[in-house]
This record gives C-alpha cells, sequence and structure tokens, in this order.
C-alpha cells in the first residue's frame, strides 16, 4: 500500500505527472523475469501520451525472459539528491510485446520515434497498467500508485 504524505492527486494529474516526468528523460532500467531469474536492462525508451513504453533493442536476455513472461517493469528516476530520500521518479508496470520490423506495431512506433537508430533492432512495447510515481524533490513528499481505468 502507498503512503501518500501530501495532497492526493487526483489520477488525471497524476498521469500528467507521470507523463511529463518520464518524457523528459530517455533512459530507465527494465525488469523482465525468465526462467534464469529477475533481470534488469538499461535501456533508452520513449512514452506516448498513452503511457505506452517503447524500447528499442538488438537483443540479449530481456528478451529470452520475454518470451516466457510478458510482465515487466520500468523504473525512470533522478539520481538521489542527498541520502536516500531526495529523488523524483516512477515504476512502470505493464504487459509488454515484442515487435518485428515491419510490423504494424513497429511502423507506428517509428512515426513517433524521437531519435534516429539503427536498423538492426527489435521494438519492445510496453502497455502500461499502472505506475507508483514519487516525488521527494523540493519539499514535496508524494508516493502515490496510478491506475490504467
Amino acid at each position: 500500500m502507498s503512503t501518500v504524505i501530501d495532497k492526493p492527486l487526483t489520477q488525471v494529474e497524476l498521469q500528467k505527472a507521470i507523463f511529463e516526468f518520464a518524457q523528459g528523460r530517455d533512459t530507465g532500467y527494465l525488469g523482465t523475469c525468465g526462467s534464469g531469474g529477475v533481470h534488469v536492462s538499461p535501456v533508452k525508451f520513449f512514452i506516448d501520451r498513452e503511457l505506452n513504453i517503447y524500447i528499442h533493442s538488438r537483443g540479449g536476455t530481456k528478451f529470452d525472459n520475454l518470451a516466457v513472461d510478458d510482465q515487466v517493469c520500468l523504473l525512470v528516476s533522478t539520481p538521489f539528491a542527498d541520502d536516500f530520500h531526495e529523488i523524483k521518479g516512477v515504476q512502470l508496470f505493464g504487459k509488454a510485446k515484442v515487435a518485428e520490423p515491419n510490423s504494424q506495431l513497429y511502423e507506428m512506433a517509428e512515426e513517433l520515434c524521437p531519435w534516429e537508430h539503427s536498423e538492426d533492432v527489435r521494438l519492445i512495447h510496453v502497455q502500461v497498467t499502472g505506475a507508483v510515481y514519487v516525488d521527494r524533490l523540493h519539499g514535496r513528499d508524494i508516493k502515490q500508485r496510478w491506475s490504467r481505468s
């Protein structure tokens, strides 16, 4: 259960805060789980207004894990400002789907992609189902859960 110390944001305000925070970054840490256990990979990502996540990647353990379990978590955060308390970030939870080049999903994501990338990549699309947003910078003390309705 989340603890919210400041006035809670509405779900609409929270979705906007999550989008604005994540959109301003391009690096996150993708957690997957498979037969070899839990694996966390640094990834470059982009996000759309509906909080869907798009990740281009050449391969690796994350793809092996996604073949076994499509549940993922992407962590995006600032560095800690002091010790272990002053931070801002979001954990985005959802179901991942791998899209191959030339698929409809891949082509749609290419229109949204804000940067150039090599041709030899696959796409991980995450339909986000929930998130935990934390903002403990500049005197704020917010930790709140968002769920897709």
